[in-house]
């Protein structure tokens, strides 16, 4: 009789872990039936709902390949679940926390400028992840692998290696969530190299329809810079234009956050849960995420959009006019050479006097919305 409690107790315990087992089945079951559904909304905040669960590392990394392939519902949760704390105490922790650590020991090489040492830790990682893989990135680790390989771009950029970090910023495809800025600091090598052609390139990318029509304000100085150095008279003059119009739509509120959430893909994949509508609403499961939850869920998403864009736009609205400044000595200047330029911050900038000529004779190719294109950055100089 004195076993019975300790059956009891057992038999009991077996119930539990099934139960367990149960809701963790269901759990990527629901989330499957979101997806089909195309809810990325409700997949959000189911996501958000059960974030804090116990999962196996089998159930964790199915949810985790089905983020991975739904990126609308913002990359931030694809982050996020990355970091989940269900993965304490699993074999997964341990390769997670060896490649974390060395991450965090290279950011701090970069925050103490020893550039190098940072290059080769970050190095060190992408090897081991590819390594660790049998050669190959899965999909689940793909975002962090090109952030890795972008600052291995960023510290060879800070050691003047300019060559060396175009080829590395070449090897990070469009998939990755920060694709613009990827652009943005390829322009800023490549004009460092001396390399017009892939400066435009880059520019040209970053001004693509499936982004936004308006550039950072550095990329705008750049252009500037390059088009008066390749006697490019009209492009400049429709490029100072073009500023004017994005100041006035700044001003006017013409240009509004879902307009700024479109220049960056972890942003605009935030943007499109607002303007998009579910579709399949016959398959809505809204007796897993509720209307209520779905309308909260976007008001959240939608102040902080409002907020950062709002901070945002007074570092955008100054620099614009420093650049218009700029430019308005560009156009008007008789001589066909600029100084050269290095950050927009330097009032230096306008005081050079170190003119040279770095001429542009081959094509730069770009991604826009509809493909892949060739932009010949030639010099019209005569």
């Amino acid at each position: 009789m004195k076993k019975w409690p300790l059956i009891i107790a057992l038999f009991c315990f077996m119930i539990q872990m099934a139960l367990t087992s149960i809701a963790q089945a269901n759990l990527v079951s629901q989330i499957k039936d979101l997806e089909a559904a195309g809810d990325d909304i409700g997949m959000r905040v189911l996501i958000r709902k059960n974030f804090k669960k116990k999962l196996s590392i089998t159930e964790w990394s199915q949810i985790r390949s089905i983020l991975s392939r739904r990126p609308n519902l913002g990359f931030d949760v694809v982050r996020a679940w990355d970091n989940q704390i269900t993965l304490a105490g699993s074999i997964l922790e341990k390769d997670s926390n060896k490649v974390f650590k060395a991450l965090e020991k290279a950011d701090n090489y970069s925050l103490n400028e020893q550039f190098d040492e940072a290059f080769n830790t970050y190095q060190q990682v992408a090897q081991f992840i590819k390594k660790s893989n049998g050669g190959r990135i899965t999909r689940s680790l793909n975002q962090l692998y090109l952030n890795i390989l972008h600052q291995m771009g960023r510290t060879l950029y800070a050691t003047k290696r300019f060559n060396d970090a175009l080829d590395v910023y070449s090897w990070i495809p469009p998939v990755y969530a920060q694709t613009r800025q990827i652009m943005f600091e390829k322009m800023w090598a490549a004009f460092r190299a001396g390399k017009y052609d892939i400066a435009l390139g880059a520019i040209a990318s970053q001004q693509s329809e499936f982004f936004s029509r308006y550039l950072d304000p550095e990329s705008y100085l750049i252009k500037i810079y390059i088009l008066k150095r390749l006697c490019r008279e009209k492009e400049l003059k429709l490029t100072v234009d073009a500023i004017r119009y994005y100041m006035k739509e700044l001003k006017t509120g013409t240009f509004t956050y879902i307009d700024w959430a479109r220049g960056d893909l972890t942003r605009m994949s935030l943007a499109k849960l607002l303007v998009d509508v579910e579709k399949n609403q016959e398959k809505i499961r809204k007796d897993l995420v509720t209307d209520s939850e779905r309308k909260e869920e976007k008001k959240k998403i939608q102040v902080y959009l409002q907020k950062k864009f709002l901070e945002e736009k007074t570092r955008i609205e100054l620099q614009l006019e420093k650049v218009l400044g700029y430019a308005a000595i560009a156009v008007t200047q008789e001589q066909k050479l600029l100084s050269q330029v290095k950050s927009l911050p330097e009032s230096s900038v306008l005081e050079a006097r170190g003119y040279e000529l770095w001429p542009a004779t081959t094509g730069e190719e770009w991604t826009d919305e509809i493909g892949s294109h060739v932009f010949i950055g030639e010099s019209q100089c005569r």
